[in-house]
């Protein structure tokens, strides 16, 4: 709570720009066409860590530039001073890759629920009746790819939708779900929440 009344009062130098506060993790976002540079921005953030007493580490601050695929006039800029400039980064749990596509993202929680499958096997070894490992299913897979659907759902190709699809089959043919899951579903199910919540008035909504 401390942190979060912090940095408060941290804003953007350009209106064209914008700063995302969330938690502990704050990201700047600089378009391509500005009146402020990322490195006028960044500067910036520097001093106003130094006048609040607060320490940025370098370290973990890593910077990405998106870019349309098989742009025809595209040009890397410099990175950023002490700065890693990377081509893949994980923001808030999400991996978001240079070129707007999410192949990382979806390999990476495959991985993760491959490993949980894995220990499902143990457990119903161990005898954990099938209603109980259900429930682990939901707790540990499906809301490992639910989670921040909305915001990579959208961009996931044909290939790896299908690969996810080809999971929740599996979870079914073992027994581990009842309903036959697919991605599309859980998306829409998770679009229709995230809308729906929007338009919900809330005193704790700030314009």
């Amino acid at each position: 709570m401390l942190y979060a009344v912090m940095k408060s009062d941290l804003q953007a130098i350009s209106r064209m720009n914008t700063v995302f506060k969330y938690a502990d993790d704050t990201t700047l976002v600089v378009h391509e066409h500005t009146d402020v540079s990322i490195h006028d921005e960044f500067e910036h953030v520097k001093v106003w860590a130094s006048v609040t007493k607060l320490l940025l580490n370098a370290l973990k601050t890593k910077e990405i530039v998106f870019n349309r695929p098989r742009a025809l006039h595209f040009h890397m800029p410099p990175a950023l001073e002490e700065i890693e400039q990377l081509n893949c980064v994980k923001l808030l749990g999400v991996l978001f890759q240079d070129n707007l596509k999410m192949d990382c993202h979806v390999q990476y929680i495959l991985s993760q629920c491959a490993q949980r499958m894995y220990l499902l096997k143990l457990l119903q070894h161990q005898g954990m009746p099938l209603i109980k490992l259900r429930v682990v299913v939901y707790s540990l897979i499906v809301s490992r790819i639910g989670y921040a659907l909305p915001a990579w759902g959208g961009f996931v190709s044909a290939e790896l939708h299908c690969k996810i699809d080809a999971m929740f089959k599996r979870l079914k043919r073992y027994g581990y779900t009842t309903d036959y899951l697919t991605l599309s579903d859980l998306l829409d199910r998770a679009d229709y929440h995230l809308f729906s919540s929007m338009r919900r008035p809330s005193p704790c909504s700030y314009g």
